[in-house]
């Protein structure tokens, strides 16, 4: 008898924190290559990497394995691939490697590669699966974000702008706050910065300039900073701020900070996908450009 375990995940590959999913289908097939036995496997989560779902599904299939079984496993990750032979290192995802390690270990493993996406048929499926999988995630998410991040009626709203020169990466940032219809601007210039520590900066130097006790919308164009606050870092503070793949969450301290700062007063922090046509966003704009062309 021969046991293959053919594995796929389904995730964003550009970004982290993305909702993913993960299928594994193991076969056992006789001398004659008569399937004997099939089980199917998937999963997902909503806020992953494709990394981590290519991995998952490699161990959720080697758990379904009798102990001291002989498995081949056909991925189209090189990813996974390349660390289980060891030709590579592991950089990221520590706790789900120690996890597979520790699997293999008690399994004879051989691995396969299969280009994705080339016709295979086995490949093919465990793609539909995981797919069907984040689509289930991606549209909890949607309606998680949606009730979190919804407008709410606030004191002041705080309309947070970024910019950066990508060359030497200098962040500028900008913010308008508006109260009882007058505006103000406040706005920094940050060396060696990326946008998202920039943004970061800008919304905790804006919300400490409001007067005590005051609630405050901040409006944001990074979609990152309105999520985290929004639904992740509840789950980053629970896990001693660690992502779900075991990395320490980036720029702690300023997160920690937003965290202390919406805690002294009602802040709601809300992403604003067109800002075209919205007066303060453009305003910020101009403003951090500017700060940008100073030299």
């Amino acid at each position: 008898m021969k046991i293959t375990l053919y594995t796929d995940g389904a995730c964003d590959i550009h970004a982290e924190n993305q909702p993913g999913g993960w299928a594994a289908i193991l076969q056992a097939v006789d001398e004659d290559g008569e399937l004997i036995r099939e089980r199917v496997l998937s999963g997902g989560g909503e806020s992953t990497t494709n990394n981590q779902m290519e991995l998952t599904a490699v161990i959720e299939g080697l758990k379904a394995l009798n102990k001291e079984s002989a498995v081949t496993i056909v991925t189209d990750s090189r990813y996974v691939i390349d660390i289980a032979r060891g030709t590579k290192k592991v950089v990221k995802n520590k706790p789900l490697w120690d996890t597979y390690f520790k699997l293999a270990k008690m399994r004879y493993v051989q691995w396969e590669y299969v280009a994705g996406h080339s016709g295979h048929a086995l490949n093919e499926r465990c793609d539909r699966l995981a797919v069907a999988e984040r689509g289930k995630f991606t549209r909890a998410k949607s309606a998680s974000t949606s009730r979190s991040e919804s407008a709410v009626a606030t004191e002041i709203d705080i309309y947070l702008s970024t910019q950066i020169r990508g060359k030497d990466r200098v962040t500028a940032w900008a913010a308008v706050i508006v109260q009882g219809g007058n505006a103000r601007e406040e706005s920094g210039r940050l060396a060696n910065t990326t946008e998202l520590e920039g943004t970061l900066i800008g919304a905790i130097e804006s919300l400490e300039t409001l007067p005590a006790g005051k609630s405050a919308t901040v409006h944001t164009a990074q979609e990152y900073l309105a999520k985290g606050i929004n639904l992740w870092l509840p789950n980053w503070a629970a896990k001693g701020w660690k992502t779900r793949g075991g990395e320490a969450v980036k720029y702690r301290a300023h997160w920690q900070k937003l965290q202390q700062l919406s805690q002294e007063r009602e802040v709601h922090f809300v992403f604003v996908k067109s800002r075209s046509e919205n007066p303060h966003f453009q305003r910020g704009k101009e403003i951090a450009t500017g700060l940008l062309n100073q030299d």
